[in-house]
């Protein structure tokens, strides 16, 4: 059975959808979700998440927890140059979260989900901070969307906006998952140009995009002009 929330037509303008995610209003004016049933029928057939409880299954998102390990970007002396594709390995510190890392105020930390995910290729995935977390002002500011067809452990990362220390324990639920029907034929993720984080086993630091072809770019925009 399927969760429909309906968006009546006439609404004109973007439509909110639980922390600061914008979905866009169709000439339909529909999203389907999957529910409990569906999602469990999704796990057990499609194999979606890995490591599952039925106490991880929600009404209509699954529960994703973080790992044992985690990267902290440290403090540079000079700016960091992303026109000139640096290597953010050297940039990054691994920590282990087995005995539960402190995050200092103003901190961040990236990690990872302890569940290896797989979308299936007529989803998406919608990723949403746990609300317990944003009432402690621990932030989640990483992508909210996850491709059809994705393949990999997740992404995590906890921003500490407050004004205390937290100990981050492993195995922690931080986000949840839903999944969303899609209409017509997606792209699959292992299709497109970039696709550096497919099938992630270990936590990978950034990799800064393709220099830019300014040129060919400024190009393209006078088409527009």
């Amino acid at each position: 059975m399927f969760l429909k929330i309906e968006i009546q037509n006439h609404l004109k303008n973007l439509n909110s959808f639980k922390c600061g995610i914008i979905l866009k209003v169709t000439n339909q004016g529909k999203f389907m979700f999957l529910a409990t049933s569906e999602l469990i029928k999704e796990i057990d057939n499609n194999q979606i998440v890995d490591i599952v409880s039925s106490n991880d299954i929600q009404g209509a998102s699954v529960d994703l927890r973080i790992g044992e390990k985690a990267k902290i970007l440290q403090k540079q002396n000079t700016p960091i140059d992303l026109s000139k594709k640096p290597s953010f390995e050297k940039f990054y510190k691994e920590v282990e979260l087995s005995k539960g890392f402190e995050l200092k105020a103003g901190e961040f930390l990236y990690a990872e989900t302890i569940e290896y995910i797989k979308i299936p290729s007529d989803k998406a995935g919608l990723l949403l901070p746990r609300s317990s977390l944003a009432r402690m002002g621990l932030m989640l500011p990483s992508s909210f969307y996850a491709n059809p067809g994705y393949e990999g452990h997740l992404p995590i990362v906890i921003h500490n906006m407050s004004n205390n220390s937290f100990i981050i324990p492993p195995y922690y639920k931080v986000m949840q998952m839903l999944l969303v029907e899609l209409k017509g034929e997606a792209k699959q993720y292992h299709e497109q140009i970039d696709t550096k984080y497919f099938k992630e086993s270990n936590i990978q630091p950034p990799q800064a995009d393709e220099k830019i072809d300014t040129d060919e770019l400024l190009k393209q925009l006078k088409k527009y002009e």
